[in-house]
């Protein structure tokens, strides 16, 4: 029985794993980097329990399954969580760097340190009875760490959603998914456990790893449209010559820009105190871009090179809005941010019809800095573009690039806008003095 359930939870284990890592592969995210190695060390950990059960244990899989389990995999999911929860850059360069460390180290010994007891059966070995004293204390030490940092992460997640932050609220559920499935590695390999139960414990969470991570990212279906939660209207769909649903009002035709000169490849800078993996020197743009003229407005300039599309004239915008949101990029981010601002920039151009401007600054002298600047015709454009799923992309995406945001709300008040006329001039006398109204109405 005990070979039968090592055996289901193990290709469930190996199933998620395969997911995980091909998302990861896609994603080129740390989190899920991380995560994809804890759920690798389960994998081989209930592989090894596997052939335990069915053919007997020895020494080997004894060592592969302590050190996927008891090592690997609460040490890396904790370091996933730190990558997803921390913000200072330092904090996330201290992880890696002691989780690399102490992985090596600890592996090194428990691969190699001599075991108590030679004999082994078809039984579950308990760490205690094999193990001499330095691997457990590795092995203790490595499992108070990884409970203090998921419980930690966990609570200042709650913290920031009871604070009504959205996007503490949005990772509330997965990050205690993930926080349990630690304590169940950590229960299933502490020796305490009969030996279904420690195999139904570290197959369980294999599966809520996975489950996590795949709630902390927007899903995408097969044409590579993200998922976000809002099935009562029409999703949007871009196809790659652009946008081609239904418009609420035809608009003009205008002239075909001048096509511009491909950019000269430029080499890939080093990014100071980033782990991210290295990227492709060319990325294929996820939107259809149309190339316009940089501006540059009292002292912001737009990095994308993107210009607003004109406003038709005669539009009522009485019940216009805004809204300005400033970020704060971590050092040597800047680069990667930009890139996912061209794209957002590019699909707001073609699927959001009633967002007048967006315009996405850079910041003279603060190179960290970044503004985005939307104008909307009314509440309800407003509205739908909270629901755009490219701004869910964006936001996922951006996550890690981003130490601070600050979001602004407006209503549009005196404005001169493109295509749209501003108010008349008061009529005057031949001299130039203004025309006084007249008695009981409006000049």
């Amino acid at each position: 029985m005990e070979a039968l359930i090592a055996l289901v939870a193990t290709l469930g284990a190996l199933m998620a794993t395969g997911l995980l890592v091909q998302r990861a592969s896609k994603e080129r995210l740390l989190y899920l980097i991380a995560w994809s190695v804890t759920l690798v060390g389960l994998s081989l950990a209930l592989l090894a329990l596997t052939a335990g059960f069915f053919l007997g244990f020895n020494g080997l899989l004894f060592r592969v399954a302590e050190v996927g389990a008891a090592l690997v995999a609460p040490l890396w999911l904790a370091l996933g969580m730190v990558e997803l929860i921390a913000r200072p850059v330092q904090v996330r360069f201290a992880a890696w760097l002691f989780s690399v460390s102490y992985t090596v180290v600890a592996m090194v010994i428990l691969a190699l340190d001599p075991f108590k007891r030679s004999a082994f059966t078809k039984g579950l070995p308990k760490p205690g009875d094999t193990y001499d004293a330095i691997p457990l204390l590795l092995i203790d030490g490595i499992h108070v760490v990884a409970v203090l940092a998921l419980v930690a992460c966990a609570a200042v997640t709650a913290v920031l959603a009871s604070k009504q932050d959205r996007e503490a609220a949005d990772l509330l559920i997965p990050i205690a998914l993930v926080a349990l499935a630690g304590a169940l590695v950590v229960g299933g390999t502490r020796g305490l456990l009969p030996g279904f139960v420690a195999v139904v414990a570290l197959g369980g969470a294999a599966g809520l790893v996975w489950y996590g991570a795949m709630r902390t990212i927007p899903v995408y279906d097969e044409e590579g449209y993200a998922d976000d939660g809002y099935e009562d209207e029409p999703a949007t769909g871009y196809e790659e010559q652009g946008y081609t649903g239904p418009q609420r009002q035809p608009e003009p035709p205008r002239p075909a820009p001048a096509p511009a000169p491909a950019p000269a490849p430029v080499g890939k800078r080093a990014k100071r105190g980033e782990l991210r993996f290295p990227e492709p020197q060319a990325e294929e743009l996820r939107f259809p871009a149309e190339p316009s003229p940089p501006t540059t407005v009292d002292g912001l300039r737009p990095p994308t090179g993107e210009t607003p599309l004109p406003v038709p004239a005669g539009a009522d915008l009485s019940a216009a809005c805004g809204q300005i949101t400033v970020y704060t990029l971590l050092d040597g981010r800047e680069e990667a941010f930009d890139r996912l601002a061209a794209d957002l920039v590019r699909a707001a151009r073609a699927a959001e019809p009633d967002t007048l401007i967006f315009a996405c600054h850079e910041v003279v002298g603060a190179p960290t800095q970044r503004i985005f600047y939307w104008l909307f015709r009314d509440e309800a454009a407003f509205a739908a573009h909270r629901r755009q799923q490219h701004l869910q992309r964006f936001m996922a995406e951006s996550r890690t690039h981003v130490l601070a945001t600050n979001v602004i709300e407006l209503r549009l008040g005196a404005a001169k806008l493109p295509g749209i006329p501003g108010p008349p001039a008061p009529a005057t006398s031949t001299g130039g003095t203004p025309l006084a109204p007249p008695a009981g109405g409006r000049p």
